[in-house]
């Protein structure tokens, strides 16, 4: 699949503080990328530089091939949706509406509409006065009716209840898949938007350390579930991420190729798979869960 978009050598500091550090990465066109990092690894400071709203300090963003930054060219087909738009506050969402149809050159109007009307937003409240939940379906409106080839989502399913999210993933999914969008988007909500993403990359101060499809990142982790005296030869692995123990029974968080996989199950060991949340976590704590995180059990 094609790349549409890349970043080489970023890198943004404010101040003495260094947000994003040589992160370098491409994105495949026409798919939903999940962004992953834990809170303060640079996310939004990264989507805000690949959409052309800031500048990196060093490096460069290219779109098809071309300069993002300073490129009249190229901008419209980039939408980024922040998740907290503090100069919409004092404006009636109607006038938020009409502003993004003069904004945004592939606005789809009747779309909007019926965002609007799905949502349930009310035209004359002022952006300001709508809870946090609504505040995000605004965004929402804007992201998916802009139809921009490139769309970026910095959290926006903050404050949606559990049927407002499962309605923004089936509309971006429809919209991606009809029309050939790129979309990335971060979340927290990593659980039940993992099945949107075809690909994974992950954030870590500022650093990507991992883009790949979602499938194969997922697949290269296991639990490995067994006996004490059997596991600890294992345990120090770097492949390793995780290791506890109860009771003589020992669970390790293997991230890697896993050679003698067969010789393990012959020995007892019970292998299964580490679902995306929990990678997530393992992968950016390095081990560093609260009790209340820790697995223990069978697989299903």
């Amino acid at each position: 699949m094609n790349s549409i978009l890349e970043c080489s050598q970023i890198a943004k500091k404010f101040g003495r503080s260094e947000a994003i550090r040589n992160a370098t990465t491409a994105f495949e066109e026409g798919a939903v990328h999940g962004l992953l990092g834990a809170n303060g690894a640079g996310k939004t400071t990264l989507l805000h530089i690949l959409s052309g709203l800031i500048y990196p300090s060093q490096g460069q963003v290219l779109y098809d091939g071309q300069q993002v930054h300073d490129n009249p060219a190229v901008t419209p087909n980039i939408c980024l949706v922040k998740s907290d738009e503090r100069s919409w506050a004092d404006y009636k969402v109607k006038d938020l509406i009409k502003y993004c149809s003069l904004l945004l050159p592939y606005w789809d109007e009747k779309f909007a509409v019926e965002l609007l009307r799905k949502f349930r937003l009310p035209g004359n409240k002022k952006y300001k006065h709508l809870s946090r939940g609504m505040q995000s379906m605004v965004g929402i409106v804007k992201g998916l009716a802009s139809r921009a080839p490139l769309t970026l989502f910095d959290e926006p399913t903050l404050g949606l209840d559990a049927d407002m999210r499962e309605t923004f993933y089936e509309l971006m999914i429809s919209d991606c898949g009809e029309r050939q969008r790129t979309m990335i988007l971060s979340t927290h909500q990593i659980d039940e938007s993992a099945n949107l993403f075809q690909y994974i990359t992950l954030l870590e101060q500022g650093v990507v350390t991992s883009h790949m499809d979602k499938d194969a990142f997922v697949e290269q982790a296991h639990y490995l579930q067994g006996d004490t005296s059997l596991l600890l030869a294992l345990a120090s692995d770097p492949r390793v991420l995780h290791e506890e123990s109860l009771a003589g029974t020992t669970v390790l968080v293997w991230y890697g190729e896993l050679e003698n996989q067969v010789d393990l199950e012959r020995r007892g060991i019970k292998i299964g798979p580490v679902p995306l949340q929990k990678l997530f976590v393992y992968l950016t704590r390095k081990g560093n869960l609260n009790s209340e995180e820790k697995y223990y059990g069978n697989f299903s």
